[in-house]
């Protein structure tokens, strides 16, 4: 069954405590923080869930953390913010469904839909501009479910006219897959030195930096053995 976010009167409390300085007292948005009207329970609850929300510093592109709020919180502020769009769709304010995943299926899909940008291996990369496709190592299968719904950021948003329940399952459990096992797909790792997966200019770098030191040591040796 779906997660549903329930209506839990300290919702309130804890949104105008947390987060209302920032997205006003209706969630209308300032100048600092974007409105919540319209977002689903999905993008809400991921904000939180890892700990993107609350934001240290406006419009800065968050990282991944330990959430500020148990799970029951969570759930309190999500319903009470779905209550800003009474309009909204009831497929807005359930939360993804995940069941379990055939991880081919989702290896598939995620080379198709997510590599360009979190990479083969799910480390994440710049997507342009201070935008950032995060690192997947730490999600949980239902973090993935979400964002996949969400569409956080720059992320596209994939509805289950583009990804079914199924499909959103089998990558979860796909990225799941990747985290925990050691045998995991050779195409996950090519080989050689990841140098931490810093990225490829600090790896280039490296490589130059590298690369001339040996070049600058076989010319000096030329130059001894012609003296």
């Amino acid at each position: 069954m779906a997660l549903r976010a329930t209506r839990d009167e300290s919702g309130s409390s804890l949104y105008m405590m947390h987060c209302s300085s920032c997205h006003g007292d209706n969630g209308q948005g300032s100048s600092i923080a974007p409105s919540l009207i319209g977002r689903s329970a999905a993008d809400i609850h991921l904000m939180l869930d890892t700990g993107r929300m609350p934001a240290a510093v406006p419009y800065v592109n968050e990282i991944h953390k330990q959430p500020s709020f148990t799970y029951k919180q969570m759930t309190a502020i999500v319903s009470y913010v779905e209550s800003f769009t009474p309009s909204e769709s009831q497929a807005s304010r359930t939360l993804p469904l995940v069941m379990p995943g055939d991880i081919n299926h989702g290896r598939a899909l995620f080379a198709e839909n997510c590599a360009a940008c979190h990479g083969a291996a799910g480390n994440g990369g710049s997507v342009g501009y201070a935008d950032v496709a995060p690192s997947l190592m730490n999600a949980s299968v239902f973090q993935v479910a979400e964002a996949i719904r969400a569409g956080p950021g720059p992320m596209p948003r994939f509805g289950p006219d583009v990804l079914s329940d199924q499909d959103v399952s089998d990558i979860a459990h796909y990225i799941n897959y990747v985290q925990t096992q050691s045998d995991a797909p050779e195409s996950i790792n090519a080989g050689g030195l990841s140098l931490g997966h810093i990225g490829p200019v600090a790896e280039g770098f490296i490589a130059w930096v590298f690369g001339i030191g040996l070049l600058t040591l076989f010319i000096r040796a030329i130059g001894t053995s012609t003296t």
